[in-house]
């Protein structure tokens, strides 16, 4: 008897541990989801390729933002296309919260050229645009405060078919994953 009573209360504290354990907002906040999507060349996914990463206001500083490279293409005509690699990366913080909105500040660094290489714990990888291609070239920083309305999606439109999007949404207390829904379509 004392034997089940033991393993009961052994698995009732690991489950309440497991859900303390979870980063659930520590009261009601801001949420800024910042998503980079290039053109979708595949013609598989309605919004392009990238990828959206979350600013939290609970974070109290800046958050790295580092986004996948994405292949570029810009045509002429049908067999005259120059190529390139695009990436984004940077930072974003969430600088003041209102009832209607969110103020965000953010330091990006967009580069489209020739290559790109990727540390990954020590191993470098290396994107490459051939050489007997034309390259695409651009080097652009976006440093600004931007109001983001609730549900309100903003677009900044990047060279070469690139869109750098922000959606602000509540994180309310005790949730671990914020609703989604709020900022659907975009």
């Amino acid at each position: 008897m004392h034997m089940g009573f033991r393993f009961v209360a052994v698995v009732v504290y690991a489950v309440i541990a497991g859900c303390a354990g979870g980063k659930s907002a520590p009261q009601d906040s801001a949420l800024v989801t910042v998503s980079v999507l290039g053109p979708d060349f595949s013609g598989q996914h309605a919004h392009g390729v990238g990828a959206r990463l979350d600013v939290k206001q609970s974070s109290g500083g800046a958050t790295q933002l580092s986004y996948p490279p994405m292949s570029l293409r810009s045509c002429e005509s049908e067999n005259n296309c120059s190529l390139g690699i695009g990436v984004v990366e940077g930072t974003a913080q969430i600088v003041s919260v209102s009832a209607t909105k969110v103020t965000v500040a953010v330091d990006l660094n967009y580069r489209v050229g020739r290559s790109h290489v990727i540390d990954v714990k020590g191993h470098y990888f290396k994107d490459e645009i051939p050489q007997d291609s034309k390259v695409l070239s651009a080097n652009e920083r976006i440093v600004r405060r931007i109001d983001v309305g609730y549900g309100e999606p903003i677009h900044i439109p990047l060279p070469y078919g690139v869109d750098l999007a922000m959606c602000a949404q509540h994180h309310y207390e005790g949730e671990i994953m914020p609703d989604r829904s709020v900022c659907q379509g975009y």
